[in-house]
């Protein structure tokens, strides 16, 4: 029997990671001060922490995620003006 199998790895550069951290900073801080307005005073830390866990998660670990942000960015500075 014979089996083939493929697999595919990307390896960010120092320019994509520091995209997807900045990223992650403006929407951590976006993510914060829309908390922050809502009245939920006890409650706003914990609301806090389990969004920005989602949201670390999501830009940290997953691919499919990382790849859309990184082609919106390429998108956007490809762009004639």
């Amino acid at each position: 029997m014979v089996q083939d199998r493929c697999s595919a790895t990307v390896t960010r550069g120092p320019e994509s990671w520091a995209s997807i951290y900045i990223a992650l900073g403006f929407t951590l801080s976006i993510e914060g001060t829309a908390i922050s307005m809502v009245p939920l005073f006890p409650w706003n830390l914990a609301a806090y922490a389990a969004i920005a866990a989602i949201t670390i998660f999501l830009f940290l670990n997953s691919g499919w995620f990382q790849n859309k942000l990184l082609s919106w960015k390429g998108k956007y500075e490809q762009k004639a003006r």
